[in-house]
């Protein structure tokens, strides 16, 4: 009989730390936004996590205020205070621990147009000298595979004359 109690109550107590992760940390709906990070702090008691605020600039809502549960990317994106970003974030079911239901989970800082004006401009001119282009191509596509569909983009948009 107490053995039988006592697996019972452990049984439960696995079943009710199960549910309780799943309905904490479950993906409701996952995305994307983009816009100004005007704030990030780091807060909380217990879980510490980076709350945030990023400006939209349009639309009815024109802030929109998320939570950052990764220590490390956190702090990388506290260096983008200022700048345009896309966050790509997931919203959790329920905020028990945090600010907002919207964690961050990645970014992405968006270059300023006049930024991809002097990449472009860079890169035709590289395009001259063919050792160049045979020299730099490698170690860009292993180094920064984000410059190098920026490259692209500028091929596409100013093809060969």
């Amino acid at each position: 009989m107490k053995k039988n109690i006592i697996l019972s109550l452990i049984v439960l107590g696995l079943l009710t730390t199960g549910l309780g992760y799943l309905f904490l940390s479950y993906t409701y709906s996952s995305g994307h936004r983009v816009g100004k990070l005007v704030k990030l702090s780091k807060k909380g008691f217990l879980p510490k996590t980076w709350e945030g605020t990023m400006d939209l600039g349009s639309g009815d809502q024109l802030t929109w205020d998320f939570s950052i549960h990764n220590d490390d990317l956190g702090h990388e994106v506290s260096k983008q205070s200022g700048k345009m970003v896309r966050l790509e974030y997931r919203e959790l079911l329920w905020k028990v621990f945090y600010q907002t239901k919207y964690d961050v989970i990645s970014f992405k800082v968006i270059r300023p147009e006049e930024e991809m004006t002097l990449l472009c401009r860079l890169v035709n001119v590289m395009r001259k000298n063919k050792a160049i282009v045979d020299m730099t191509r490698p170690l860009i596509e292993e180094f920064d595979q984000d410059l190098m569909i920026n490259i692209r983009e500028c091929q596409r948009l100013h093809p060969r004359d």
